[in-house]
């Protein structure tokens, strides 16, 4: 579909009737106000402007179009908030003939009708070994008709034979990981003998299987494998029957099929699982979604412990906190469950922020009271401290290892960065929220100017920025244009993301001189940034009187100075030229 198709549509929605479907609103003057339905609140913070067609919440700061809103509420992707606003308007959507969409509803279909197969086989005779081990483990008939459990027979072509006679193919069922190829020719089902867990995705749609065995075969779980409409580091198990309850009351991560499902058995039904792999950074994004309440549920065993600290890992680019449990050694949420939820409930409320479980398991490992131990504890922490995003988290984090270990924050900040003085940070304001504040006022230029954005491509000045998240929306911006947000083919990231900051209203004031200013105050900083890591460097080349080393660094330390003197006027004189 082409972009007149997307401006039709948001011209035909008014975002104040929209709203209101979720939010009581209340005019005052030309606008709209309400409670916020992103966030708890008593006092009204959340704005609707008709004229301008845009939300913002000054509580929370989430804001944008109505397509946001939708996409923002009902936890959908740009396409989908696009059909339901289409709808709702009366429009037909001319779709683009692609033999890529094409193709995916044939691997749709050919898993709806294995949901389909799996759920009779189940209910007929050959699955009454299935239903007993169901039965045997609490899971009632309405649970099991909920998350559209079946059972995959212990034959080699049943499902294959099914499948034909529905029509769909073996080249279809083989892609979508039903079916695989015999060496000697033919196929036979890839699922037997297991009980059978269908993965659905946000849309509805059935992308994958995942089949348990009943008794002690291996490999215990077995799911789809990777295919055109399946990925499994893209998908967590029960998102889409979760994300409401997700929204309301944040997500609980936990390891199989077997848990969530067992929980939502027992009465608790915000748990979601990765599918066989470990929790990256695609399933905080997705989940981020929904909510910024995450909290991780491990075994009490070493491998869960191991896997705290991995999971650790896709966060540090996030200012999300997760929270943790730790089961008691050999219980898993399947066994809790099954004692009560009660139980269960207990431990979710004694959950602890992540950082603070890190540095007890760290601690309890090594003896901070020894120069080994307190070494150990920082060759541990600090690397992770390094990769953290939020400055404010980072130095947080420095300050308090430092009082635990009863050392400077110097030292700490010295494993940290090793390229930087730490007297020379001490002495330096932390620029961080300065920092964000900039890159959000060039993005922000970006969009509201789209001079800027051609000065900019063509200048070929360099920005690093630290936030990532704005960083990938003036990537696109550069590349494709500001119009280009409005394009279907935009990620939905890059969109929700150029949504909130255009809430903000128009850019006030002269934005070419904005423009200048922002630019020449990020360069400067840049600037600074590197004289600091040549201080650094000529504090140690002074120290092992390496006069050559110091002699180059004088030499690039003043050039530098140089640069950032006449830095205002180089950067008038480029955009004087377009």
């Amino acid at each position: 579909m082409d972009k007149s198709q997307v401006e039709r549509v948001k011209t035909s929605s008014d975002i104040v009737a929209v709203v209101s479907e979720y939010v009581h609103l209340n005019k005052k003057g030309k606008s709209f106000w309400g409670l916020c339905p992103f966030h708890s609140e008593k006092t009204p913070s959340f704005h609707v402007d008709p004229d301008k067609q845009i939300f913002r919440c000054f509580g929370c700061n989430k804001g944008g179009d109505v397509f946001s809103f939708v996409m923002e509420k009902k936890g959908l992707s740009f396409a989908e908030a696009l059909t339901e606003l289409a709808l709702k308007a009366g429009i037909t959507l001319e779709k683009e003939k692609r033999q890529s969409s094409s193709e995916k509803k044939i691997y749709y279909d050919a898993n709806r009708a294995a949901m389909a197969f799996f759920e009779q086989q189940l209910a007929s005779s050959r699955g009454e070994d299935a239903r007993r081990y169901l039965s045997g483990r609490g899971i009632t008939e309405e649970t099991i008709r909920i998350f559209h459990i079946g059972f995959a027979p212990d034959s080699w072509d049943s499902l294959s034979t099914y499948l034909k006679g529905k029509g769909i193919s073996h080249s279809a069922a083989e892609k979508a990981g039903l079916i695989a190829p015999r060496k000697s020719g033919g196929f036979y089902d890839r699922f037997r003998g297991r009980v059978m867990f269908p993965i659905i995705d946000l849309t509805g749609e059935v992308i994958g299987f995942g089949g348990r065995v009943m008794g002690g075969g291996e490999p215990k779980y077995l799911n789809t494998p990777e295919s055109p409409i399946f990925e499994k580091k893209r998908v967590l198990y029960n998102l889409h029957a979760s994300r409401n309850q997700v929204r309301q009351g944040g997500a609980v991560v936990v390891e199989g099929y077997m848990d969530v499902v067992s929980l939502a058995n027992a009465g608790f039904s915000s748990a979601v699982a990765t599918l066989g792999t470990a929790l990256g950074e695609d399933h905080v994004r997705l989940l981020r979604r929904f909510t910024d309440d995450i909290t991780l549920v491990f075994d009490g065993d070493s491998a869960g412990r191991n896997a705290m600290v991995r999971a650790l890992e896709p966060f540090l680019a996030s200012d999300v906190i997760p929270r943790v449990v730790i089961l008691p050694q050999g219980k898993d949420p399947d066994d809790i469950a099954r004692e009560g939820i009660g139980i269960w409930n207990s431990f979710l409320s004694s959950a602890q922020d992540i950082w603070d479980l890190m540095f007890h398991e760290s601690f309890s490992r090594y003896d901070p009271s020894k120069i080994r131990g307190q070494n150990a504890i920082l060759k541990e922490l600090a690397p992770m401290f390094a990769r953290l995003h939020d400055n404010s988290m980072r130095d947080l984090l420095t300050q308090r290892l430092a009082v635990k270990l009863g050392v400077s924050p110097e030292l700490v900040l010295k494993r940290i960065r090793p390229d930087v003085d730490p007297a020379e940070h001490r002495n330096t304001p932390d620029a961080g929220g300065e920092r964000d504040t900039l890159e959000t006022t060039l993005t922000r230029l970006m969009l509201s100017e789209r001079r800027s954005v051609e000065i900019m491509r063509t200048s070929k000045m360099i920005f690093e920025f630290q936030n990532k998240v704005l960083s990938r929306l003036f990537n696109y911006i550069l590349e494709h244009g500001s119009d280009a947000i409005d394009e279907v083919t935009c990620p939905d990231e890059v969109r929700m993301t150029a949504s909130k900051i255009m809430a903000l209203g128009e850019f006030p004031g002269d934005t070419k001189k904005a423009l200048i200013d922002t630019v020449c105050r990020f360069m400067s900083l840049a600037f600074d940034e590197e004289l600091r890591k040549i201080q650094g460097e000529l504090n140690n080349a002074e120290k092992t009187q390496d006069r050559n080393k110091r002699n180059e660094l004088l030499k690039g330390k003043q050039e530098m100075m140089l640069k950032r003197k006449n830095l205002r006027s180089h950067v008038m004189e480029v955009f004087e030229k377009r």
